[in-house]
């Protein structure tokens, strides 16, 4: 049971398919019309390729990537970067203003293409000239978007064609041209040879559309999320554009992050020029005094009483001059502070030993930096740039605080150190007051010495710190760009077309199949009729060739027939004894063939030597006439019906088929009451006189769905023949012959299918040449395959 069910759904599948493998000329068509579609798509269009660029982010705190690294023992350096810093780091490459510094370099609002037979292709640095917007006459936020054509004709000349100006003129290079939108430059180019007759269209969109135009194109983002890689990519079908902007972004980031650090080590040297400035000229005084004091004194040298005491009045004094230059640095900052120029940068490793100073300062400087990139896009009323300011005015007030409460823990201890020394001072009462007078005097220089050349040392290193700037990124990779391109695939595009190609005919054929409801074969009436057989399959014939079969006849028209014969005859062995040969040809509707089928079939019949008589039942309709040399008006069956005095001699014909022959009695003139006339009792006494006198009665009737005639005398017949027509047929149309059957109003039925495209006959085969056909020409065959003609 099992492999039963395999077998029939195998079967089903094949039936499924079947329709389709007899389309296989249609599939390889259509396969090679797409493939040939995507050459023609690959050979004309745009190649777009992957350019990259790779750079890593250093992280100079660990001193392994930077210049700085040899002067560590300075304090030069920076912290390394966190995760948040990172990705402000990427945003800061991909701002708008980094872009539009790489568009303004490389004037990419103006592209050129070269104009080609069939497609345009943009070129980069390899034009003979090169175009710049001088002024635009339209208003500054305006969108706007232009082109011209420009066709060199010397070094030295070039003609211009603008539709939207309306000019056509030739320029020399280097003229500026005022056009509608604006006023141009063109510029030869050395080194690129120009080619006489070539067109370059050359199109001009405004700055703003052109940043984002290569923002959207660019692609920033790290290798990994444990690195500090980045790696940026920009996809064009001008690899040398795609280089360019990549390494220029580049640059553009390196070069405005050596700005930022040039620009706080700039204002601290500024800041130690100053205070240096006043230091020198308080030692200077500090020094003129000491002189003047030795001079007015007479004093070379001082011998001191008690060396005891001054070595520990020695130690208290150095003590008290490190408080002393400690207090001097933190109120330098608070005078600095209070100076009102707190927009600028807080110079930075001044040596204040106060961590949280030093970080506060540090933090200072960062929020003064971004606040200037906010107003370089944004006016101070921004509710960012507020933000800022609020955060800078609440991060000077805690510097200042942090200031002051230094300063004051430095008093606090300078004055308990000034206690000590008054209570040594009372032991070296004895020391003359020119010494004590002269020691108040290099005490003073001594601090001024110490501050001078500590801020000697500091200018030093921020001078060491604007020499060796680096770049903010190291190049891993500079921008290249793969050799394969990313779109258009040839692979994929080649696969798409294959697959495209197949499927349209696939579609093409479903879809058909889905919306045909017409019988095509002998499958498709056995899927609606399975119980009722089918006597054959009687081919469709050309305008050209003949409805009849011919003695001899070796067609496939004739060769149908036969088949229909033999067929018949062992349907009516197997139904009937000897002596019923009374078969009815019969149709659902007009147009099937019922006629050209009874017809052909009887001369068929009388070839084999048997006597046939074709009787045209349908007196409606009569078509018979049409295959011998009578009128419609020739004496028939109507007459005979109607007049007793009609005899059936009378309205016999014999038909001559060369040397075969069989008799026929026309239908005759339309009568007005077909059916009546049946009913009169004069049709069932022709039949019973015939039917021992032939060996087949052959009755041509009325179509079963439109009249009611065949109905009326169907039950005299021995058997049915039922016509139907491919390609004209309606499926649903099979129902009506079923319930017929069921009901028994028609009897011993088998369908012949008329009008079977050869491609269709039997179940998908074809007649071969020696049966039944002559040797098909080439172009008969490919028609055959491609189901055309037949």
């Amino acid at each position: 049971m099992n492999q039963k069910l395999k077998e029939e759904e195998g079967l089903n599948l094949k039936e499924i398919l079947r329709p389709y493998f007899r389309h296989w000329p249609w599939f390889i068509l259509s396969a090679f019309i797409f493939i040939l579609g995507a050459m023609l798509y690959l050979r004309y269009s745009s190649y777009v390729y992957k350019s990259k660029a790779t750079i890593l982010i250093k992280d100079e705190g660990k001193g392994g990537l930077s210049e700085l690294a040899a002067f560590g023992d300075l304090g030069l350096g920076g912290a390394g970067l966190s995760k948040s810093d990172f990705e402000n780091e990427i945003e800061i490459i991909k701002s708008k203003r980094l872009v539009s510094r790489v568009v303004k370099d490389h004037n990419l609002n103006v592209r050129y293409f070269k104009e080609g037979n069939v497609k345009s292709s943009e070129i980069f640095n390899d034009g003979p000239f090169s175009l710049k917007l001088i002024s635009f006459s339209g208003d500054s936020i305006s969108k706007f978007f232009h082109s011209v054509s420009i066709e060199p004709l010397s070094a030295t000349t070039f003609n211009l064609v603008s539709l939207e100006s309306n000019v056509n003129k030739t320029f020399n290079y280097g003229e500026i041209i005022i056009l509608d939108f604006g006023s141009i430059v063109v510029t030869a180019e050395q080194g690129n040879e120009f080619v006489k007759g070539s067109q370059v269209i050359v199109t001009i969109s405004d700055f703003d559309t052109a940043v984002n135009n290569l923002k959207q194109n660019l692609r920033i983002q790290p290798v990994n999320k444990n690195s500090s890689v980045i790696e940026l990519e920009y996809n064009s079908s001008a690899p040398k554009k795609s280089e360019t902007i990549l390494d220029g972004l580049v640059d553009a980031y390196n070069n405005d992050a050596i700005e930022d650090k040039n620009l706080i080590s700039a204002n601290t040297a500024r800041f130690i020029d100053n205070r240096l400035e006043i230091i020198t000229r308080e030692l200077d005084s500090v020094e003129t005094k000491n002189v003047n004091f030795r001079e007015n004194e007479k004093v070379t040298d001082i011998a001191t009483e008690g060396q005891i005491f001054l070595e520990s009045a020695n130690e208290l004094q150095r003590k008290q001059l490190e408080l002393n230059t400690k207090i001097g640095l933190a109120q330098s900052i608070q005078d600095y502070l209070n100076s009102g120029k707190t927009s600028e940068l807080l110079p930075s490793n001044l040596g204040i030993s106060d961590e949280g100073i030093s970080n506060s300062i540090e933090k200072y400087n960062e929020l003064i930096l971004e606040k200037q990139r906010l107003l370089k896009s944004a006016t101070v009323n921004n509710p960012v740039v507020i933000a800022v300011n609020d955060q800078i005015s609440q991060l000077e007030e805690n510097i200042k605080q942090s200031l002051g409460r230094a300063t004051r823990s430095l008093e606090i201890e300078a004055n308990d150190l000034i206690k000590q020394r008054g209570n040594l001072g009372g032991k070296i009462a004895a020391i003359p007051s020119l010494t004590k007078a002269a020691r108040d005097i290099m005490r003073q220089q001594e601090i001024k010495e110490a501050l001078y050349l500590y801020l000697l040392q500091k200018r030093e290193e921020t001078a060491i710190s604007l020499a060796v700037t680096t770049p903010k990124a190291k190049i891993v990779d500079r921008a290249y760009t793969a050799i394969e391109p990313i779109s258009p695939k040839p692979n994929i595009i080649y696969l798409a077309s294959l697959i495209l190609g197949l499927l349209v005919p696939f579609v093409f054929i479903y879809v058909k199949k889905l919306f045909d409801t017409k019988i095509h074969n002998r499958v498709d009436v056995e899927k609606e009729l399975p119980l009722v057989p089918i006597l054959g399959e009687v081919p469709t014939i050309d305008s050209k060739e003949s409805e009849t079969i011919t003695s001899n006849d070796r067609s496939v028209l004739a060769e149908a027939f036969r088949i229909l014969r033999t067929n018949l005859s062992y349907f009516i062995n197997s139904k009937h004894k000897e002596g019923k040969n009374l078969i009815y040809v019969t149709s659902t509707i007009k147009g099937e063939g019922k006629t050209f089928v009874s017809y052909n079939l009887a001369l068929t019949l009388a070839s084999t030597g048997k006597s046939v008589l074709l009787v045209g039942a349908d007196i409606r309709n009569p078509q018979l006439h049409r295959y011998i040399d009578k009128n419609e008006w020739t004496i028939g069956l109507s007459e005979y019906l109607y007049d007793t005095e009609v005899s059936i001699d009378s309205i016999t014909n014999e038909v001559m088929n060369d040397k075969e022959r069989f008799d026929l009695i026309l239908s005759g003139k339309i009568a007005p009451n077909p059916a009546e006339l049946l009913m009169n009792g004069r049709f069932e006494n022709l039949v019973d006189q015939v039917k021992n006198k032939y060996d087949y009665v052959i009755i041509d009737t009325a179509p079963t769905l439109l009249v009611t005639d065949t109905l009326l005398i169907s039950q005299q017949a021995d058997m049915t023949v039922y016509v139907c027509r491919a390609d004209h047929t309606d499926k649903n149309l099979l129902q009506y012959p079923k319930e017929l059957i069921d009901e028994g109003k028609l009897k011993n039925v088998a369908f012949a299918i008329n009008g079977v495209k050869m491609n269709n006959f039997g179940y998908g085969s074809k007649y071969g040449y020696g049966y039944g056909q002559d040797a098909p020409t080439f172009i008969q065959r490919i028609k055959n395959k491609l189901g055309i003609g037949n």
